[in-house]
């Protein structure tokens, strides 16, 4: 493979444009050809601080747009059966994770004193990482107040009642080893797959079917989704779910009530709609 030196300040604004395209003809995917981009652009501002170069070449760059997959959710009869087929802690995780959208490391790093049983509120502060436990920063839009319905309250002061006030709130239970800080991968394999893969629901036909395979983050496609059926306003669900982009919010519009309304009612008044015989 041969290796080509660039000089920084000789990059330009159309160098980098080609380097894209060429990503695009060796059949790269759009979202690692945006990963190599970012990576790129970040080196470059980080030249520009440090006045090596005047201005970045990153600027105005045409990517490869990413398809946007629809959101994988969990019907009620679906969610239900998963979570009988969890442990009582683990219920009560899940539970939680279906009624409040958290992500799993939001999940798996909260602390008994960010939930206001009074207010029937938690803080959303700390995140669980492969680093350990971490803050999120104060201006983040992950940084966020979400409401918790009355049963999920009491599950959750079930779960908490003898925990000290630091304590963290869902951690390991094997016995010998309880009380650490759960592992993504570990708590995937060991917990929910096995939870999922037991699980059934009756179909649209009456038949008995496993639930569809859906990793735990459709958790938290789940509880968007159930709140924009039930009328709950994108914005709302932004904020509830802390997207730093509306965008991402987007992709549940589809299922709004009144999503196709308009265009029905127009339909629905012209005058002379065409026909063809039966």
């Amino acid at each position: 493979m041969k290796t080509v030196h660039w000089e920084m300040r000789a990059i330009t604004r159309m160098d980098v444009q080609s380097w894209i395209r060429s990503l695009v003809e060796k059949g790269a995917g759009p979202a690692a050809i945006k990963r190599a981009y970012n990576l790129t652009s970040s080196i470059m501002r980080a030249a520009v601080d440090d006045d090596v170069i005047a201005v970045s070449p990153c600027r105005s760059i045409d990517l490869p747009p990413i398809a946007v997959k629809p959101p994988q959710w969990f019907t009620p009869d679906q969610a239900q059966s998963i979570l009988d087929g969890l442990a009582p802690a683990w219920r009560t995780m899940c539970l939680l994770g279906f009624y409040t959208g958290l992500r799993w490391g939001e999940l798996s790093g909260l602390h008994r004193h960010r939930i206001d049983t009074r207010r029937s509120r938690l803080f959303v502060v700390e995140v669980n990482t492969k680093s350990g436990i971490k803050e999120y920063p104060k201006s983040s839009k992950s940084r966020r107040e979400v409401p918790l319905p009355p049963h999920v309250l009491e599950a959750l002061e079930r779960h908490i009642h003898r925990f000290d006030r630091d304590a963290v709130v869902f951690t390991t239970i094997t016995k010998g080893r309880s009380g650490r800080l759960l592992a993504d991968s570990n708590w995937r394999r060991q917990t929910w797959w096995p939870a999922v893969e037991a699980a059934y629901h009756f179909g649209d036909d009456g038949e008995l079917q496993l639930v569809p395979h859906y990793p735990p983050h459709s958790m938290r496609h789940t509880c968007a989704s159930w709140l924009v059926q039930k009328g709950v306003s994108l914005y709302e669900v932004q904020h509830l779910l802390g997207h730093e982009s509306f965008q991402t919010t987007q992709r549940y519009a589809h299922l709004q009530p009144d999503a196709h309304k308009a265009v029905l009612g127009a339909w629905e008044r012209i005058e002379t709609p065409l026909t063809i015989a039966a």
